[in-house]
């Protein structure tokens, strides 16, 4: 028995789809509890576990990115109904931003999105598999982790503003992720919206946590965290305006801003991924029109939030830097350079036009994955789109 047992095994583990009812109580007698593979369910279909409804569904105006001689236009993108949630007895890991309650996997995806991140490392569209790590017990806590918490995009758009909506009333602990700790710009969002109301709990990706009381709000800010397909598309991106400015204007309030900044920037990048052959000769010609370098992860978050509240021109290759646009206040002008297996990415024209950056893109050409770096841009499609946008000023 043991031998078929190891041979099934063998099998589910090679294959793609998780859906076979056979295959799942397989690998589950083998693996049970440290590897289950558990059935999906999408976190709107929780009706049972709402302690508050904080908005109802609604249209998003998704617009894709402007290019030079393009037509702005948006694809209509349905939100989900917004929620504050109870689950009791449920496990998490802070790196996904899935809920395990016994054998089911409470999640919410777009059409094709991919979320295995943390415990989660397998899913199809009905079935994932989970993978327990060494279990901590805890009492109650709100969850302010999730897919890409460790990334300043996913912490600062999608995160960290379901702070402002969430009473306390209902719990004062909140679960955040540890590499917060290591993160200054990180750690001071926190201090800031935090303010000695909450408990803070630090949670470590090497662990899984059950909280006997875990409260969960789903996302009114969302991208897609990447897709089952490997495309990168607009499909599944919105955002909440009215809370995403609050946001903006809580942070902005509590920093001591820096004055008297280059009113013109140019997003440099180095000893990191994304990084152009000829970014030097971009900035060089940009200097010719006052443009300086400015490298934002060298700075503190009050000067990176500054120079863009105070930009009235940016340019830059595509990174999670842009998220700073939400402190946008002089409705600057923007050329972001964005692979060309992304030019339907738009998380960042999305947040520019809430916060009225005229964004532009420029494509160059990538074989790889979107982080590569080592690709060129090209020089005479930015100088005819630089001038174009710089004539309109």
């Amino acid at each position: 028995m043991a031998t078929v047992i190891e041979k099934l095994v063998s099998y589910i583990k090679s294959n793609k789809s998780l859906s076979s009812y056979f295959k799942k109580t397989v690998y589950n007698y083998k693996y049970s509890p440290a590897s289950q593979i558990v059935t999906i369910k999408n976190i709107e279909k929780c009706k049972e576990n709402i302690v508050q409804t904080l908005y109802n569904k609604t249209i998003f105006k998704n617009y894709l990115p402007k290019s030079l001689n393009g037509v702005e236009h948006y694809i209509q993108t349905s939100t989900p109904e917004i929620s504050i949630y109870l689950f009791k007895n449920a496990i998490i890991d802070i790196h996904s931003s899935a809920v395990l309650l016994g054998k089911q996997l409470i999640a919410y995806r777009s059409k094709n999105e991919r979320f295995n991140e943390g415990f989660v490392t397998a899913h199809d569209s009905k079935n994932a598999k989970v993978d327990l790590k060494k279990t901590e017990e805890l009492d109650e806590g709100f969850f302010l982790g999730g897919n890409g918490s460790w990334n300043w995009f996913h912490f600062l758009i999608e995160i960290m503003p379901k702070l402002i909506v969430f009473n306390k009333k209902y719990c004062q602990t909140i679960l955040v992720n540890e590499v917060i700790l290591k993160t200054p710009s990180m750690k001071k969002i926190l201090e800031i919206l935090t303010e000695n109301k909450f408990n803070v709990k630090y949670l470590s990706p090497d662990k899984t946590y059950r909280v006997k009381d875990l409260y969960y709000i789903n996302d009114f800010n969302h991208v897609p965290f990447n897709r089952l397909d490997h495309f990168i598309k607009a499909e599944g991106t919105f955002y909440n305006p009215e809370i995403i400015r609050s946001f903006s204007h809580i942070i902005s309030q509590k920093l001591s801003m820096v004055s008297n900044l280059p009113e013109r920037i140019f997003l440099y990048r180095k000893n990191t991924h994304r990084v152009a052959e000829n970014q030097d000769q971009i900035l060089e010609y940009l200097k010719k029109f006052g443009f300086v370098p400015v490298y934002l992860e060298e700075l503190s978050i009050e000067d990176q939030i500054s120079y863009f509240k105070n930009a009235k021109f940016i340019v830059g290759i595509s990174g999670a830097a842009w998220s700073n646009m939400l402190f946008c206040g002089n409705n600057p002008q923007a050329i972001c350079f964005i692979p060309d297996n992304a030019k339907e990415f738009t998380a960042f024209s999305n947040l520019a036009k809430i916060f009225e950056v005229d964004f532009y893109t420029q494509l160059y050409a990538n074989d790889g994955v979107h982080t590569d770096s080592n690709f060129i841009i090209n020089f005479e499609q930015f100088v005819e789109l630089f001038n174009y946008i710089y004539g309109k000023h």
